[in-house]
């Protein structure tokens, strides 16, 4: 997804500002479990809620916590939709959340969840090309020599 004109005009003036005080409420959009866990782990107190929206039954999970000290006073809160995470909302015994459902979940739940994800290949950067270069094979060498000899 990319931002809005209004989210990159403001990206930009607040890079080139010296100093940052939010006073009111922020809410971020995030791409994968990952960055919704990292939000749950670092807010203090944090509510975590998924839900599905009550006309498209698209799901989401959130994470907002009160935040009061510089530079933000108002409350901070993380999305993940997760319609292109359906393992992971599986994972957190979420199947039967029906829409306009909504429940309560513990940053344990969240972080268990996160850990039974399978780890691809793709999810840490690698190709198709370079992952069978490194594909275990049943020896010790490499499925593909490297250097091509």
């Amino acid at each position: 997804m990319y931002p809005s004109k209004d989210a990159r005009e403001l990206a930009i003036l607040l890079r080139i500002s010296r100093e940052l005080d939010i006073v009111g409420d922020i809410s971020a959009t995030v791409d994968n479990p990952s960055e919704v866990l990292a939000w749950a782990t670092i807010l203090t107190n944090p509510e975590i809620v998924a839900w599905c929206a009550r006309d498209s039954g698209h799901r989401y999970l959130q994470v907002t916590a009160n935040h009061e000290r510089a530079p933000v006073r108002g409350r901070v809160t993380a999305v993940l939709p997760c319609e292109q995470h359906a393992e992971f909302w599986c994972a957190l015994g979420l199947d039967e959340l029906e829409s306009g459902g909504r429940e309560h979940l513990s940053l344990t739940a969240l972080s268990t969840a996160w850990a039974s994800m399978p780890v691809t290949p793709a999810d840490i950067g690698i190709d198709d090309a370079a992952a069978a270069v490194i594909a275990p094979t049943g020896t010790d060498e490499p499925a593909v020599e490297v250097d091509g000899t």
